[in-house]
């Protein structure tokens, strides 16, 4: 790169080799332009209260992206949220004044273990590199839980044409808050086409629902560093942007378009809008198939939903002319009479001696389940493969025997999509799914594709049987053992099922089977079984907090 560029480095100066890059994130394509031409970029990362350095990339093993290992005497550990926390004597104790907003003067500003709370998130790669993801207070947190970074959904933004600037920031609805765009545009640029096109490059958690047009031509910006006022325009879409949704008693609020506007912070809605373009979550999908079906009068299933483009195409949708997106059928087969045999034999027989050998599991709380009457949900944190295996072991006869376990049907991608795999990855994944279905009478439940409307139903379907259900509403394993945020789907479980939810908090199975363990290896674990709760209400999020602070007390 070096020589094909060499006519660059000549303007630049022989002795002119790196850029030092830090105080404000890097656009990673304008570090990928740079290394292209043969210079090494190197990132750092740091704070005025860390005296400034805290971590830096090797000017001969850097790594894209990341803003390299801490220096001598600096520790750094990612807290459950994914708050980046500093510990060493270059972190100041306080402030000298309390101006600017800090901290009253002389007040320590490190926790009692001395940790610095930075308010930017990051994670660690296993080289132990940080790489920085948002600042905290700017981190947007979609309906189903996960995390929106307004840097990346700018990104995708500010690389349409017309598009000056942008800022994406939370619109507040209730408690839960959306991805709404700020945009300072081209005379003549339709700001429909730009939010659609962004979207169609964005995750769908990421996708922009609202979006509103900046009166100026520039957005509020720091006058010495130039830096986003996000917080500025954060006010000005909260406080000024005036949703143009109509009241929910007219005649008129009951059409599909209107209800729709619901959903997308007052866009407008026309019959030619792309469904695509509109951001919806999952959770927003199905709860909008209820209202459709309870308000306009249009029943739709998700595969028709997704087969839909437009909204034209909702309105005039019908059962007949649908094509299926998938054919997804949910395993009724492991509650007959044979399966059930198999689970009665595999279990004691094989699967608890593994658990027992492995993990030495001491159970609480098993009063709780003493006088109560099924089904029931189960809601746990996750923290390894072994954690069902760990459940049914703790569990009494009576319960273990009626539980149906929610797995990921994402994880049996190559049973549900065989085309995408190989051979190997078909056969190994499929009796995966087969051995789980039969042995522990789990059942798919779809996180990011169409299908958890049907899931839903499933798991109504197994509790009228009298299974109660258990649920990791995190979504994912924890590296160390943390419990993470809840994602809503479980507050939906809890609110339409209607049924008590028992929390489960596990404690030491991510050392018996950690994520990325290939074997298991023995130790201790605990497994405590707290009071049923019946949480209601519509606001799923608020529902799926309250079961995570029930675990977390536990």
């Amino acid at each position: 790169s070096w020589w094909q560029f060499r006519r660059v480095h000549r303007r630049f100066g022989w002795k002119f080799w790196s850029f030092v890059v830090g105080a404000a994130p890097l656009d990673p394509e304008l570090e990928k332009f740079w290394r292209k031409l043969g210079y090494v970029v190197i990132q750092g990362y740091g704070l005025t209260e860390t005296a400034p350095v805290a971590t830096l990339n090797h000017p001969f093993e850097t790594r894209a992206g990341t803003v390299g290992k801490p220096i001598g005497g600096v520790e750094i550990r990612i807290a459950p949220d994914g708050e980046i926390l500093l510990r060493g004597e270059n972190v100041t104790p306080g402030y000298f004044t309390g101006e600017n907003g800090g901290a009253p003067a002389g007040q320590d500003i490190r926790d009692a273990e001395g940790w610095l709370h930075t308010g930017d998130i990051g994670e660690m790669d296993a080289d132990g590199r940080l790489r920085i993801l948002g600042r905290k207070k700017e981190m947007i947190v979609s309906p189903d839980g996960l995390n929106v970074f307004p840097e990346d959904v700018e990104r995708a933004l500010n690389a349409q044409p017309g598009v000056r600037e942008s800022a994406v920031v939370a619109a507040k609805q209730g408690s839960r808050e959306q991805v709404h765009a700020v945009l300072a545009l081209e005379p003549g640029v339709d700001a429909e086409h730009v939010v659609d096109a962004a979207n169609a490059k964005l995750e769908p958690h990421q996708r922009v629902r609202a979006f509103s047009i900046w009166p100026g031509e520039t957005l509020p910006r720091t006058s010495g560093t130039n830096k986003l006022r996000r917080g500025e325009v954060a006010k000005w879409v909260n406080g000024a942007a005036v949703a143009q949704g109509s009241a929910a008693g007219s005649d008129k609020a009951n059409t599909v378009e209107e209800i729709l506007r619901r959903y997308t912070g007052g866009r407008e809605i026309t019959g030619a809008s792309s469904l695509d373009g509109l951001g919806l979550s999952s959770l927003d999908r199905i709860q909008l198939l209820m209202e459709l079906e309870q308000r306009a009068g249009v029943s739709l299933d998700e595969a028709q939903f997704a087969n839909a483009k437009t909204v034209a195409d909702l309105v005039h949708a019908h059962p007949a002319s649908a094509p299926a997106v998938e054919d997804f059928d949910f395993p009724e087969w492991s509650r007959h009479g044979a399966a059930r045999a198999v689970r009665r034999l595999a279990l004691p027989g094989l699967v608890l001696p593994l658990a027992r050998a492995f993990a030495w599991i001491r159970v609480e709380g098993l009063e709780n389940l003493r006088d109560l009457k099924g089904p029931v949900i189960f809601a746990s944190n996750h923290q390894s493969h072994f954690d069902v295996p760990a459940i049914f072991r703790a569990l009494p006869p009576r319960w273990r025997y009626r539980a149906a376990p929610a797995m990921s049907k994402e994880f049996f991608d190559a049973w549900f999509h065989p085309e995408r795999h190989s051979f190997g990855q078909r056969f190994r994944e499929g009796l995966m799914y087969l051995l789980s279905v039969l042995v522990f009478n789990a059942f798919p439940l779809p996180q990011r594709e169409a299908g958890a409307r049907d899931a839903l139903r499933y798991a109504g379907d197994l509790m009228s049987d009298g299974y109660s259900i258990l649920i990791f509403p995190e979504g994912k394993r924890t590296d160390k053992g943390e419990i993470i945020r809840f994602q809503p789907g479980v507050g939906m479980l809890a609110s339409r099922l209607r049924v008590p939810v028992v929390p489960v908090r596990l404690e030491g199975l991510e050392g018996v089977l950690h994520k990325d363990a290939k074997f298991a290896r023995p130790g201790r674990a605990y497994v405590r079984f707290g009071k049923a709760m019946r949480p209601e209400g519509d606001d799923y999020a608020a529902v799926a907090a309250e079961i995570e602070a029930a675990v977390r007390a536990l």
